[in-house]
């Protein structure tokens, strides 16, 4: 166990996810104790985790539940005060991991505390803001120089007191991929528990590398993004604007896919395609009476 850490257990969830497997291996084997949930992953993933990592614990999964899911299934063998949800293309050193302890230590009310991440060209990558639903800052995103509350921490790395987030429920698993972290913050909020940012932790985050790439992948993540954000305005602000969401989408999606097949964008394509594909199974899924959301607001 690496010393001051003993209070710390690294979560990961990870999906075809082998060619970060080295990376990830040797950031883990700085930080001690590790639970690894693998969704359901069709390439070397586990075998290459497994040998990699012969310490950590690894758990395959035979389908994937979904990022929030797989999250939820490692913490229950977490036993350590702290959990550290890590995603597989981030990269932090032992000393970063302690001072984010230290400042849960400080704030021991806190639910959440999330350090600074940095690409690979060197640029800070925007680790908080509002809520999804407020109106955003208009000036460009800064480092502040010292710990602050915020409504959103980005969820590719979270140190999170075990208890509180046990407590609170862990992420709600409608949320396959997307607005997880943004659920997670406001509930963990709503149950009185702030969440920090700690610009003197850093780490560092290639984003948008937790899975090799491939067009169909791409092309699921979108489906889940429109997915997703139509679930959060529903429990976040209210069903009638999930309504008037789902609505525009629906006209405004399949329109954009034409024009942009019209144009040869490929990307564009794909991305209002999987849009247009999950607002009208948003529809059918209301119409036929399977969009209710527990504690939706009106």
């Amino acid at each position: 166990m690496t010393d001051g850490l003993e209070d710390v257990t690294v979560v990961c969830v990870t999906y075809r996810s082998a060619f970060l497997v080295p990376a990830l291996a040797r950031t883990l084997q700085g930080l001690g104790t590790s639970v690894i949930v693998d969704n359901a992953s069709d390439d070397d993933t586990v075998p290459a985790l497994r040998r990699a990592l012969p310490q950590s614990t690894v758990i395959a999964r035979t389908t994937n539940a979904g990022f929030g899911a797989a999250n939820n299934e490692a913490m229950r063998q977490v036993k350590t005060r702290y959990a550290l949800l890590m995603n597989p293309d981030c990269d932090l050193t032992p000393d970063d991991v302690r001072t984010m302890v230290r400042t849960l230590e400080r704030y021991p009310d806190a639910g959440a505390v999330a350090p600074q991440s940095w690409r690979a060209d060197g640029s800070a990558q925007m680790c908080f803001r509002q809520a999804f639903f407020e109106p955003p800052v208009r000036t460009p995103y800064a480092v502040p120089e010292a710990t602050c509350c915020a409504r959103w921490l980005h969820g590719c790395c979270l140190l999170v007191p075990t208890d509180v987030f046990k407590r609170i429920g862990g992420f709600d698993e409608r949320f396959f991929l997307y607005y997880e972290d943004d659920d997670l913050c406001l509930r963990m909020q709503e149950a009185g528990h702030a969440c920090l940012f700690e610009p003197a932790a850093q780490a560092r985050h290639l984003g948008g590398a937790s899975s090799a790439p491939d067009w169909r992948i791409t092309l699921r993540k979108h489906y889940h993004y429109l997915r997703s954000r139509h679930l959060a305005i529903e429990k976040h602000v209210g069903s009638m604007a999930g309504r008037v969401y789902l609505a525009k989408m629906m006209l405004a999606a399949p329109l954009a896919a034409v024009a942009y097949t019209l144009l040869l964008q490929p990307k564009h394509i794909l991305k209002w395609a999987a849009w247009a594909a999950a607002a009208w199974r948003g529809a059918v899924d209301r119409l036929l009476g399977r969009a209710s959301i527990p504690g939706a607001r009106s």
